[in-house]
């Protein structure tokens, strides 16, 4: 008799990889859009998208390392992790780009989660992310509510930053 231990073990780490990013632990961009189809398909409905993006990450790698946004991504995958219980998901896309599968979520359901996303970080902490939602009901195009849900969070971006030059120019008359 052979021992296949170690070969079942290293095909279930490899399938495990192919569906989770590394670096935050939370689902992959393969899986969020293979759930994302299918959920089209099957739904539950209404079905409500999050997306999320951390501001600053450039500026922290730039003053402090790569190491410190990576820190800092892995935190944001905790706080997900935490904040987001099936059958939702969470998953990162890119590099500081997340999303968030709500089925059976409606508006109302979808601003509670972002809410209980923000609840989960420290007062006083330094990563400030940029989140929008939209809700899709059955038939809806989902790459029509995934946009929406993107538009609504560069809408936040572009706050947060003209909120900052804003700052800086007070900071410059003191």
């Amino acid at each position: 008799l052979v021992d296949i231990t170690a070969r079942k073990k290293a095909e279930s780490y490899l399938e495990y990889l192919g569906k989770h990013d590394v670096l935050t632990q939370l689902r992959n961009r393969a899986f969020y859009t293979e759930e994302l189809n299918r959920l089209s398909r099957k739904g539950p409905w209404p079905l409500s998208v999050i997306a999320i993006d951390m501001n600053g990450l450039k500026g922290v790698n730039d003053d402090h390392g790569h190491a410190a946004g990576d820190a800092m991504l892995r935190r944001i995958g905790e706080v997900l992790t935490k904040a987001v219980d099936a059958p939702a998901c969470a998953a990162r896309i890119g590099g500081d780009e997340f999303m968030v599968l709500l089925p059976g979520t409606d508006e109302r359901g979808a601003q509670a989660m972002q809410e209980r996303i923000l609840s989960q970080f420290y007062p006083g902490q330094t990563i400030h992310l940029a989140m929008g939602h939209a809700c899709g009901r059955e038939g809806a195009s989902m790459e029509a509510v995934v946009h929406r849900a993107d538009q609504a969070m560069y809408a936040e971006k572009m706050r947060f930053y003209a909120g900052r030059a804003q700052d800086r120019r007070v900071d410059s008359m003191l």
